[in-house]
């Protein structure tokens, strides 16, 4: 740009001077320049107009010859509409790639614009969704009128995914997940998820079976190790009352946990029971008074409550995940470790907290606390007689309250379990 602009000056500056020559030797040298200046625009106005005719006609082919100044402009408008016309063959490019990557998708995608009418979508959505291309601009509502799905497009809160029925496919679960962007458009994704529910269905069939079953033979060899027990002489070998003692102590481990099975498929697959007011000030203590009989002493117990606290639940579901908690404090710390139970209000939500001072867990460990059979420990578990499961029942009696449970432990630092419901 700079080497056309100084040849621009250096022709204006040849033009004047040959001009002032000419001027001098016909003695007309203002009129000369005037001419001469009139006729270097024009040339200019020329060369102007066909660079405008050029882009008008959408700067097909080359730009006009031009020299200077008007020749680097046009070179930098070619260069410029080269690389325009090449952005627009490699958008084609990617649009054409991102069709062909959503049509191979299993999952339907689907676009909304701001009025929440179909702008787009994607094969797996129409075979999920049975949409047709007279739909396009129809409100997604008009098409899919199952009222959690048009309470849940209404409401604009996406961060939780939304699972109903297909359109026209009862037996068919659809799970739907949007994300606003742009212009509050909406990107919705379907995903089909029946599969998925058989399997946790039967999952769920099974474990309630086989707990309820094992019930029976489990009675049965109870019963006669007991019998065996009492049967047994002093004079008799200690190798049987050892052999007896062991069988006992697993009949009890297995018994332990195909109540905690039996808990937990209830809390899975039964509806919340009568709702009833739950003195958390009443239901507690009991349990303490238990954990202090388990603990044999070796623990420092202590209680804090506000006075008459109630929240509003199933008193058997509320004690039996206090109680695992508690439990859990006395059979997983050292002797003397201290273990304090309190409950606290605010405006917004009840809150139990049992905190201890024991060995405390590594905080690797504790998003993966409250899933089935997961142990941080698991041969002192073992020992203890743990099941696994007892942080899972926890957490489902919880979401059957619109409870959350949060944990905070370091190692050698101790444990703390909230249980925080929110108020009415």
């Amino acid at each position: 740009m700079q080497q056309g602009l100084r040849t621009e000056l250096t022709r204006i500056a040849l033009v004047a001077v040959a001009l002032g020559i000419i001027g001098l030797v016909n003695g007309h040298v203002l009129l000369t320049l005037i001419i001469g200046g009139g006729l270097y625009m024009s040339w200019t106005l020329v060369k102007i107009l066909r660079l405008y005719q050029w882009l008008e006609n959408g700067g097909k082919g080359l730009p006009p010859e031009a020299a200077g100044v008007w020749g680097d402009i046009s070179n930098q408008l070619y260069r410029l509409q080269k690389r325009n016309v090449q952005a627009k063959i490699n958008f084609r490019a990617l649009l054409i790639r991102l069709r062909r990557i959503t049509s191979a998708l299993d999952e339907g995608l689907v676009i909304l614009d701001s009025e929440r009418c179909l702008e787009w979508w994607n094969p797996s959505a129409t075979r999920l969704l049975g949409l047709r291309e007279d739909d396009r601009y129809q409100p997604i509502i008009n098409l899919i009128r199952s009222p959690e799905f048009v309470e849940y497009i209404k409401a604009g809160d996406f961060d939780v995914p939304l699972e109903c029925p297909a359109p026209g496919h009862e037996a068919r679960i659809l799970q739907f997940s949007a994300r606003i962007f742009a212009q509050d458009e909406v990107a919705l994704v379907v995903q089909d998820i029946t599969r998925l529910r058989n399997l946790e269905q039967t999952r769920k069939d099974f474990v309630a079976n086989i707990s309820h079953e094992l019930r029976t033979p489990l009675t049965v060899m109870t019963g006669y190790i007991e019998t065996l027990q009492a049967s047994l002489d002093e004079a008799q070998s200690p190798m049987w009352r050892k052999a007896l003692a062991q069988m006992e102590q697993q009949a009890t481990r297995m018994n332990l946990l195909t109540e905690d099975l039996m808990m937990l498929s209830r809390l899975e697959s039964t509806p919340a029971q009568a709702i009833e007011t739950v003195q958390l000030d009443a239901l507690i203590p009991p349990i303490i008074e238990n954990a202090k009989a388990l603990s044999e002493g070796k623990h420092q117990f202590s209680f804090r409550c506000p006075g008459s606290v109630a929240i509003k639940g199933t008193s058997k579901e509320l004690h039996s995940a206090f109680a695992n908690l508690i439990y859990n404090a006395v059979k997983h710390n050292p002797e003397g470790c201290g273990i304090a139970v309190s409950i606290s209000e605010d405006e917004i939500s009840t809150s139990v907290e049992i905190k201890d001072t024991g060995r405390g867990i590594d905080s690797r460990h504790l998003p993966r606390l409250t899933e089935r059979f997961y142990r941080p420990d698991d041969g002192r578990s073992t020992q203890m007689g743990g099941t696994g499961l007892g942080l899972a029942i926890v957490k489902h009696v919880l979401l059957r309250h619109q409870g959350e449970l949060f944990i905070d432990s370091a190692l050698g630092k101790g444990s703390t379990f909230t249980c925080r419901f929110a108020r009415a």
